[in-house]
């Protein structure tokens, strides 16, 4: 059960992600900066008068301004004359992340094809809504009366909080409420999409080949037709939440400290009584079904002999059964940098 907690908490936005989360995430936004205009009011005033540097500016802040432990995971696999990259990577963001410290980047500028879980400079807005339209909502059973009465207890305290939140997922199925929650957890502690990993590199992307490991289709169809007992297990992750949880995850990126952070993804998986088979069946699903498709498709694209920079979620390369594993199974040496 190592790895439940870390999945289930913002893995959601690590692991699958606001990528799935995008087509809605402008009308979700909207409504919830409806709601706390006056709030998002009073800290624009509190706000000091200088200017943080943003993605565009990159280049104007300086790499020795940054933390000395400021190092996310990244590992190397040296084949046939040619050297690729395996980054961790999480999928929002703060302005504070940039730039990146220069061995990533330095790996980046070396490599020939970016890989990423999907390219979410493909989607098609139109279709991707009218999918979730038909995918994610349930008029006829209102949220609140499928969960299991567990996450039922938790999910009424959490609405006592968080009512507006509430409003917004109560037709929505569960593994997307769990989302929906999980974004909007992420936007209260400062956190963007639109500074996401992913989506600078895919930015940054312009001379390379750019290659999806999976689709957001698929990521949709995954999460649709998960059990309704490991749906419900993502509503009791999303609503259990404690503060501090988000800036726990990011501090763990930042150092590249996975590992740690698992183990007290652990401590709280047991406090929320998860049990083992379900925790496995999340994690076959969630994680290990997924990481055998990315380490395919990346040692694929390395036998054609190409230099390859993979950025897939950081949950994806940690532990038992990760993408690294399974590139070393192949016959891979995979190190850390």
């Amino acid at each position: 059960m190592k790895k439940i907690l870390y999945v289930l908490g913002l893995a959601l936005v690590v692991a699958v992600g606001v990528f799935v989360a995008k087509s809605f995430f402008s009308g979700v936004k909207d409504g919830y900066d409806q709601a706390h205009a006056e709030h998002k009011l009073e800290q624009e005033k509190e706000k000091t008068a200088v200017e943080k540097p943003t993605i565009e500016k990159q280049e104007e802040v300086s790499v020795v301004e940054k933390k000395d432990d400021y190092s996310p995971a990244i590992w190397k696999i040296e084949h046939a004359g040619k050297t690729s990259y395996l980054f961790g990577s999480i999928h929002v963001g703060e302005d504070s992340m940039y730039p990146l410290p220069k061995k990533i980047m330095d790996a980046f500028e070396a490599s020939e094809v970016l890989v990423v879980e999907a390219d979410i400079n493909k989607i098609d807005q139109m279709k991707m809504a009218t999918m979730i339209q038909q995918l994610a909502l349930d008029l006829e059973n209102p949220l609140p009366t499928v969960l299991s009465e567990k996450t039922k207890v938790e999910y009424d305290e959490f609405c006592e909080v968080k009512a507006n939140i509430c409003s917004m997922v109560r037709v929505f199925e569960p593994w997307m409420a769990a989302m929906t929650i999980e974004a909007m957890g992420v936007m209260e502690s400062g956190y963007s999409e639109e500074l996401g990993i992913d989506k600078y590199f895919l930015k940054s992307a312009e001379d390379k080949m750019v290659v999806e490991l999976e689709s957001i289709e698929g990521q949709l169809n995954m999460l649709d037709q998960m059990p309704k007992e490991l749906q419900d297990f993502m509503v009791l992750g999303a609503v259990s939440k404690e503060e501090g949880d988000t800036e726990l995850l990011m501090e763990s990126w930042r150092t590249g400290k996975l590992e740690e952070f698992m183990e007290v993804a652990e401590e709280k998986s047991k406090l929320l009584g998860v049990s083992d088979d379900v925790a496995a069946q999340f994690n076959e699903i969630f994680l290990f079904k997924r990481n055998r498709v990315m380490a395919n498709g990346i040692a694929e694209l390395i036998k054609e002999g190409k230099s390859v920079f993979a950025v897939v979620g950081a949950a994806h390369y940690a532990g038992e059964n990760s993408v690294n594993q399974y590139l070393e199974e192949k016959g891979y040496k995979v190190e850390r940098l």
